[in-house]
């Protein structure tokens, strides 16, 4: 298979924010306890805190993470989780069931994110707590004077505020699982109130908003940023992959082309936000951005007990083929910035995660190796690309569950879409980076690159298996690695991309042109 891609360096899209490769914790499965926190491994410090995890989080770099969640979080109280650890109170995990401990609260989350070197992103309980409750955890946080709250995170071992600039407002308030449930009239009317107040505290806090359920209620984001748009800088957005048939082989095309409809959704919501600035004629202090603050793909299989369903399993390893379909979102992101300035991976750790954990083990799954490359080359301006390659008329997407799938069948589109996809990013440094997704199932793609002048082929770091379903584990920690090559050739002007695979490239100016520069 042939494909020819051009990149115009001069044609700016936008700044790629880093955030876009942020992460995700909430209190549910093994996601924090053993895995973050353990006060009784080896691997851990005198605070609980697992040594090796930070280690390997750290390697990966990650820029931002969400915490406590998510739908835990709008039933969750942040007093429970401060002050002696043997004071605090053991809950029913009210929303996802079974028991929490606590242990793991504000301080060691905070605490956490500065020994990994990622900036915190909280999100309050509007569902079920008070304005009064939520302004208190922000002051607890942040406040450097004599309050009584600043004065209890000192008391608890803190000295200086943590300075946490993120705070997310509610969480799928829409839903009907969720604590606190509202209709958009409802939530937008509140959101604006505990937004404003928030601002009167610290006019630097980055907010965000609920959005609706992955762009699909255009009334309901429209009503939230007419109400509250002017203190947002995000409106968030939620939309999950799903692997449902692995034994057949058979969702190979629904699942690598599924990023197709993470982008439609994407450009719905952006069109939306625009559309109703303009329509209401609105002067908004800042742009308010997409946060994709929760996403992942998530593994489902027969469920023994109920033939004909099935059941989700957050700890199957995550696989090559998981890995281009979070290579495909991650390049509809960066086509979409600035427009899309943030996202957080669910989990960072386990249950579906970019690092598996057992006692004994950190695992760097596919995903692991497609965040950290991305992160490191993958920011900058992004630019645009033109690809040209075969094409095949796209089955519909796998989102969220099987039992999206009939109404996902119903709305389905069908378009034809590239095998090959593409992105590139001009960096600060003069280098220009291209990542590229050969989604043939079966055929390597001949790449002719046509790159701007001055610009060269010097490196290419690669992830491919012959098995799209390869996947590292405890008993094979390096099955499917990245392998980087080094070109030399200041001619070369094609590259074979194998099959099912994800490829960056990065481009350095030539010699001659350095030098003139």
């Amino acid at each position: 298979m042939k494909a020819y891609l051009k990149v115009y360096s001069e044609e700016r899209l936008g700044e790629v924010n880093p955030y876009i490769y942020g992460q995700y914790f909430e209190h549910l499965g093994n996601c924090i306890y053993p895995s973050v926190w353990d006060d009784q491994s080896p691997h851990a410090d005198e605070s609980g805190v697992r040594l090796d995890v930070i280690e390997t989080v750290r390697e990966l770099g990650v820029p931002v993470i969400r915490w406590p969640g998510g739908c835990y979080v709008d039933l969750y109280n942040w007093r429970d989780g401060i002050g002696p650890k043997e004071a605090r109170p053991t809950r029913v995990n009210w929303h996802w069931g079974g028991l929490e401990s606590n242990q793991f609260g504000t301080d060691e989350f905070l605490q956490w994110c500065e020994k990994a070197g990622t900036e915190p992103y909280v999100n309050v309980n509007l569902g079920t707590g008070t304005l009064v409750e939520s302004l208190q955890w922000i002051d607890y946080c942040n406040g450097a004077g004599e309050t009584a709250d600043a004065q209890l995170r000192k008391s608890n071992g803190h000295a200086e505020p943590y300075n946490v600039k993120l705070w997310g407002i509610g969480n799928e308030t829409w839903g009907f699982w969720e604590a606190g449930q509202l209709s958009a009239r409802e939530y937008a009317h509140k959101l604006a109130n505990w937004a404003q107040f928030y601002k009167k505290y610290d006019a630097s806090l980055q907010l965000l908003g609920v959005g609706s359920h992955y762009g699909n209620d255009p009334e309901w984001d429209s009503q939230v940023v007419v109400q509250a748009g002017k203190y947002l800088d995000y409106l968030t957005f939620h939309l999950y992959g799903s692997s449902v048939d692995r034994e057949s082989g058979n969702e190979y095309y629904p699942v690598v082309f599924t990023p197709v409809f993470f982008e439609k959704q994407l450009r719905r919501m952006i069109d939306t936000i625009r559309t109703t600035i303009v329509n209401h004629k609105l002067q908004l202090p800042q742009q308010i951005r997409i946060s994709m603050d929760e996403w992942n793909i998530r593994h489902y299989e027969p469920d023994p007990e109920n033939i004909g369903h099935y059941r989700l399993n957050r700890n199957s390893p995550r696989n090559l083929q998981d890995a281009l379909f979070v290579a495909g979102v991650f390049n509809a992101m960066i086509r979409l910035s600035p427009s899309v300035g943030m996202a957080n991976y669910v989990f960072l750790i386990n249950g579906n995660g970019v690092i598996s954990v057992t006692e004994e083990v950190v695992i760097k799954t596919t995903l692991f190796y497609v965040f950290k490359q991305y992160a490191e080359w993958m920011t900058g301006q992004s630019v645009r690309v033109n690809v040209s390659s075969p094409s095949i008329r796209i089955p519909a997407p796998q989102i969220n569950g099987p039992d999206m799938n009939e109404k996902i069948q119903a709305i389905h589109e069908p378009s034809d879409e590239a095998y090959v996809d593409a992105v590139a990013v001009l960096r600060e440094d003069g280098d220009l980076n291209i990542a590229v997704v050969n989604r043939h199932q079966e055929e390597k793609a001949e790449v002719e690159l046509e790159l701007p002048e001055g610009y060269r082929l010097a490196t290419v770091w690669t992830l491919t298996h012959e098995d799209i379903y390869a996947a590292n584990t405890v008993d094979a920690l390096g099955n499917v690695v990245p392998v980087l090559t080094a070109v030399d050739d200041q001619e070369l002007r094609t590259w074979k991309v194998p099959a099912h695979t994800v490829v960056l490239l990065q481009c350095k100016k030539t010699s001659s042109d350095a030098i003139q520069g």
